[in-house]
């Protein structure tokens, strides 16, 4: 046999082995990075999820989920503002109708109301093309832009457009601050009070009478900082139990208004930051720019006029004037748009007084407050006792307003059933 046929046999006879994977390897490269949500897609709309990847050789044991039992803190802890949005929502979804395991459903509780305002804000989140809105109703209403008729500006017709067109991406970047603020602060509720609840069914699942010593052990564990949250869980403890239908609903909305309280204070900041973002010293160079652009462009002596008024301190006051008409309409436009809850019977803004139910202004079990610690507690907050009248916020970043509102707001709604639907 010559040397290249036994090279040839030999080589016709080596098995090939291939190298091994490394442990944990993802089946296909497109499997090792998993799609990321666009900013703008909802996870409410989209379509079934693709099916996880098969994972190659496993050497370290997977911890199976405990059903029905919400991951706090994957949820918490997920990137991705809008699934973490959905999540969220999907986990108070979980938490509220375990409590109503407990509960029942007459009265919502906190939980049932976070479903809807964790929805609402996963509109705000998305932003649902209010860029494009706010730009549309700029070019719509040009009394923002009154004052340019003192210098000379009011008559060129493509400054509406130069304008609006200049601003476009300083006010997407102002609804993108406010949209993250909103992101944070439902992240840091659910981080926060998430537990409390999951904790409280984990502990009083199966009970069938009231036991004054496990509830006192149970609120032991809430630690320094979760008073007004410490008592609202006892009040949810003794509604439990409670058979007088009056006396139970004051249980469940002293509870509701206890965790509205440590909810509002906990997320002051992400609050302040979405409604008080530097909106005049964003806009203030760039419209000065365009004014001055426009006014050195125009034809003489109209131009020399412009410079005049410039010179006189004029232009620097249309300029003020512009940008706080603006700043007003992004403000009014930003509330009205991004500051309301959606409930199933539809949205409710909170710049306007709470509207009556299908039930009135209060449910049955409502309409007077027998309970001495819970005219205490609405007196602290209330406005107008007993009324729905005066509940408006006009300022959404001051916390006294917020709480006016939303006592009244969980007072009005909570018999309403239809709460409890999925989101």
């Amino acid at each position: 046999m010559s040397a290249i046929q036994d090279l040839t046999r030999r080589r016709q006879q080596q098995v090939f082995v291939p190298e091994p994977l490394p442990k944990n390897a993802p089946a296909k490269a497109e499997e090792a990075a998993p799609k990321r949500l666009l900013r703008d897609e909802s996870r409410f709309e989209s379509r079934s999820p693709a099916k996880a990847p098969v994972e190659l050789n496993p050497t370290v044991p997977v911890k199976a989920p405990v059903p029905g039992k919400v991951d706090i803190e994957g949820i918490s802890n997920m990137k991705d503002p809008v699934a973490r949005n959905h999540a969220i929502t999907q986990g108070y979804y979980e938490l509220s109708n375990q409590m109503a395991g407990l509960l029942g459903k007459e009265n919502a509780n906190w939980a049932t109301f976070g479903v809807w305002a964790s929805k609402q804000a996963g509109v705000s989140i998305r932003q649902e093309d209010l860029p494009k809105a706010f730009m549309d109703q700029l070019k719509g209403d040009n009394k923002w832009l009154g004052a340019l008729t003192n210098i000379g500006l009011g008559a060129i017709n493509p400054l509406a457009p130069a304008l609006t067109e200049a601003l476009k991406v300083p006010i997407r970047d102002a609804l993108n601050r406010v949209s993250d603020a909103i992101a944070d602060g439902n992240q840091k509720l659910f981080r926060d009070i998430a537990p409390e609840f999951q904790r409280f069914t984990e502990t009083f699942k199966g009970d069938t009478k009231y036991d004054a010593a496990k509830v006192e052990k149970y609120l032991e564990g809430f630690p320094p900082g979760k008073e007004n949250l410490k008592a609202a869980f006892s009040d949810y403890a003794k509604a439990m139990f409670e058979k007088d239908p009056n006396k139970k609903a004051e249980l469940m909305l002293s509870a509701n208004d206890k965790v509205g309280v440590h909810e509002q204070s906990l997320i002051q900041g992400e609050v302040e930051r979405a409604l008080n973002a530097p909106l005049k010293e964003t806009f203030a160079p760039i419209v000065k720019a365009t004014l001055d652009a426009a006014g050195n462009a125009l034809p003489f002596p109209a131009n020399l006029a412009y410079k005049g008024a410039k010179a006189t301190g004029l232009v620097d006051k249309a300029v003020d004037s512009v940008v706080n008409s603006l700043t007003g309409q992004f403000r009014k436009f930003a509330t009205e748009h991004m500051m309301k809850i959606g409930l199933p019977e539809g949205s409710l803004s909170l710049g306007d007084d709470v509207k009556p139910g299908a039930q009135g202004a209060f449910p049955e079990h409502l309409r007077t407050i027998e309970s001495g610690e819970l005219n205490k507690l609405l007196s602290q907050y209330d406005k107008t006792p007993n009324s729905l009248k005066g509940s408006s916020a006009n300022d959404w970043s001051k916390f006294d307003q917020r709480m006016n509102y939303i006592v009244d707001l969980f007072r009005s709604r909570q018999g309403d059933p239809s709460l409890f639907n999925a989101p």
